[in-house]
């Protein structure tokens, strides 16, 4: 039987997307394993998540100061490396680029060296606006170095693959496998009920139109944007489901006060994904307003755009060519310009007045759940692991 080791340094728990990938390698009869980013102290704790082994291992060997960090990072790099050629992998799958750096370190000057996969879960080289020149041109050549040596690579849209082709000359196209969940089942008396929690909390009548922002709460993810237009449109309210930063969560809360819309706005921690469902389905529509502060955001498919989907809530999306050219493919809701809160606050009140239009994106949005729900999508993926297995 193959061995398949995902190197995830992020907090398994949470990488749904990988699960996914990792299913797929089960279904076809390969043994999976996991290393994951644990505790200071973990050298080689398993556990059992989600039928998954996972070995934790810490990302601060050296120590947990605040100057060690540049260094932890480093050696890092090299202990995983030493530490993965313990799991004999015949496929090494890396979360991101150190983790497929990681891989790439473990089969150095051995004899059994494991198939490298890449699965990039964002478009790395225009991930950040806080990298320097020197920081980008470094990713650039090894990413390009390391992909080259894969055996595929994942992407999450088709517009970062045919970007990562033509930025790195790659005479095959990476495997695209975008983030959508499995086909979702609603539960519409869990709906009614939650929607109904919602209005109560929130002391508003029950024809209001809720918008729900759910995510992790960071900068540049249209939330602002979110809260400026609910204060130019009456009857409406916003759910913000979600942790995060909480110095940046403290400037949203101050924001509504500023605005006058503290009674319209409801935070809400995060829910289990496998309780998602039942809360997105109680907005009237959901947002994905990425702001176009990177490249990466631009291109970006966000697994929230899928979850709205599977849903059945009508979208506004930011006016990019990825997201809104697939949004107005399967007119499932209207796209907007991420930094402009009045066009925001219009297509609310289209979404809100025109009934003619809702009832179709409601239409078409059970036609996009059937086709955008993983078990379509693992095919492809499913189909690249099957070939490096021969």
């Amino acid at each position: 039987m193959k061995r398949v080791l995902k190197i995830c340094p992020a907090v398994w728990k949470n990488a749904s997307r990988d699960k996914r990938e990792l299913s797929v390698c089960q279904e076809l009869g390969m043994e999976t394993v996991v290393m994951d980013k644990g505790a200071p102290t973990d050298s080689f704790r398993k556990d059992e998540i989600d039928g998954f082994p996972v070995y934790h291992f810490s990302t601060r060997p050296l120590g947990t100061a605040r100057c060690l960090i540049p260094l932890n990072r480093v050696f890092t790099l090299f202990l995983w490396g030493q530490k993965a050629r313990k799991f004999h992998a015949d496929i090494i799958t890396g979360h991101d680029l150190p983790g497929l750096f990681v891989g790439y370190l473990s089969n150095l000057g051995t004899s059994h060296k494991a198939k490298l996969v890449y699965d990039s879960h964002e478009f790395e080289i225009g991930r950040s606006d806080k990298r320097t020149v020197f920081q980008t041109w470094v990713i650039r050549r090894l990413e390009r170095f390391l992909i080259k040596r894969s055996a595929f690579s994942i992407i999450v849209n088709d517009s970062m693959a045919d970007e990562v082709q033509r930025i790195h000359h790659l005479k095959d196209r990476p495997v695209v496998a975008r983030n959508v969940p499995p086909f979702w089942e609603l539960n519409p008396q869990e709906t009614v009920r939650i929607r109904g929690e919602f209005l109560r909390e929130l002391g508003m009548p029950e024809d209001s139109f809720l918008i729900m922002y759910h995510g992790m709460l960071f900068k540049n993810r249209g939330i602002e944007n979110l809260l400026h237009a609910i204060a130019l449109t009456p009857g409406t309210a916003a759910i913000i489901l979600g942790d995060g930063d909480s110095i940046y969560a403290a400037t949203l809360v101050a924001l509504c006060d500023e605005l006058g819309i503290t009674d319209r706005v409801l935070f809400r921690p995060a829910v289990p994904v496998e309780e998602l469902r039942n809360y997105v389905s109680a907005a009237d529509a959901g947002i994905s307003l990425l702001q176009p502060v990177v490249q990466n955001h631009i291109l970006a498919l966000p697994n929230k755009f899928f979850e709205n989907i599977q849903s059945l809530t009508p979208l506004i999306v930011s006016d990019f060519p990825t997201i809104g050219d697939l949004t107005d493919r399967y007119g499932i809701g209207l796209r907007v310009n991420p930094d402009n809160p009045e066009e925001t606050s219009a297509a609310i009140c289209r979404l809100k007045d025109d009934q003619k239009f809702y009832a179709a994106c409601k239409d078409n949005l059970r036609r996009a759940k059937k086709d955008l729900c993983w078990e379509k999508e693992k095919m492809a993926l499913k189909e690249a692991y099957r070939r490096i297995m021969e």
